[in-house]
């Protein structure tokens, strides 16, 4: 389980108070539940004259406060996607193995910054999907093997909307396939949550299972930890794994909807869409 941030702004920003200053941000969410620590790296993405710049590390976010609000300080864009990292292993692997720079989001391609909170439970089986693709995976993070195949699907001409409804599919269909193999496993994924930009529009899909066990958001605990919210003004749209304040008008991302911000005419405008009805 990991924490999101994505900021769209007309203004380029920063976004220092979502990141460092507010009282449930990123920075403090890392630490907020010591049960759930996101000690496994971090990394910010923005865009710089339209190309991405992608800020990452390694180590743990809330023993970083210099490191991350150096990388913070750099940052002067109008979208950025921060991701804090609770590392997934559906692979089994000695935790040492998950812990790197290559391992911790977002990750980039081209034009596009992407961000997931999840997990992929049969990661070996879908980058066997990805053809010749599968070469530019550069880690042992089930969620970068989620990215590869969405970018390989958009290079084929879907759009994003059309590239997760094609991954929902393929992972139904791998998992007929494959579960007799994996008898501890009860599911293809845990949660497709991501916050993703193409340079031009920020981009956040919510999917989680309604019937899994409730767990309470890490901060104010108000809201389910898979539950993405959202906050917009005519200047600037906020999409986060979980609220960074009380004091503004918040509002949930629903279950299996893609939210999709763009700037037009000086205002930062909104659209959803639901991809599992």
């Amino acid at each position: 389980m990991c924490r999101l941030l994505g900021v769209l702004s007309v203004k380029p920003t920063n976004a220092r108070r979502y990141l460092l200053d507010d009282p449930c941000s990123l920075y403090i969410q890392s630490m907020a539940d010591p049960r759930r620590l996101q000690g496994d790296g971090w990394g910010i993405g923005y865009y710089r004259n339209g190309t991405p710049v992608i800020i990452k590390d390694y180590r743990p976010v809330y023993r970083d406060y210099r490191g991350f609000s150096s990388a913070v300080q750099k940052v002067r864009s109008n979208i950025i996607i921060a991701h804090i990292r609770r590392a997934s292993n559906p692979r089994g692997l000695k935790k040492e193995a998950l812990i790197s720079v290559e391992n911790s989001q977002p990750f980039n391609y081209d034009r596009y910054i992407f961000a997931h909170n999840g997990t992929i439970m049969i990661p070996d089986e879908l980058a066997d999907t990805l053809g010749g693709w599968k070469t530019k995976i550069r880690g042992l993070n089930d969620s970068e093997v989620y990215f590869w195949f969405l970018m390989k699907k958009m290079s084929e001409g879907l759009n994003l909307a059309e590239a997760l409804r094609e991954f929902r599919e393929t992972m139904r269909n791998l998992w007929v396939r494959v579960r007799s193999a994996h008898p501890e496993k009860d599911k293809p994924y845990h949660m497709l949550n991501i916050v993703f930009s193409d340079g031009e529009a920020l981009y956040a899909y919510c999917e989680y299972d309604e019937n899994a066990k409730p767990v309470r958001s890490l901060c104010f605990r108000d809201q389910p930890v898979y539950q993405m919210s959202y906050r917009l003004l005519d200047d600037e749209l906020i999409v986060a794994s979980e609220k960074t304040n009380r004091e503004e008008n918040w509002r949930i991302i629903k279950n299996g909807e893609m939210l999709t911000g763009r700037i037009e005419n000086g205002r930062v405008t909104v659209k959803t869409m639901n991809l599992i009805s």
